[in-house]
């Protein structure tokens, strides 16, 4: 499976878990916007750090770069 498949997934696997959540009683858009704003807040909260700890910081790059995938993916859902 490539990265945006992947990511994809990811993004439909959101998108059922907020619609589970709320019974179904939610439009695509709204789910859409929550679903947006989760991985907004977790872009933002992701640490990034400065030194010499190139593993780190790879992962950090990575997940940050997984996520804006997912983000783009659910944009075009």
């Amino acid at each position: 499976m490539t990265p945006r498949e992947e990511a994809r997934n990811k993004a439909k696997e959101l998108l059922k878990k907020v619609d589970d959540c709320v019974c179904g009683d939610i439009n695509e858009r709204n789910a859409k916007d929550m679903v947006l704003l989760i991985i907004d807040e977790i872009l933002q909260t992701n640490p990034t750090i400065k030194g010499n700890s190139d593993d780190f910081i790879t992962m950090i790059v990575q997940t940050k770069a997984y996520w804006h995938l997912v983000k783009e993916e659910l944009e075009t859902l």
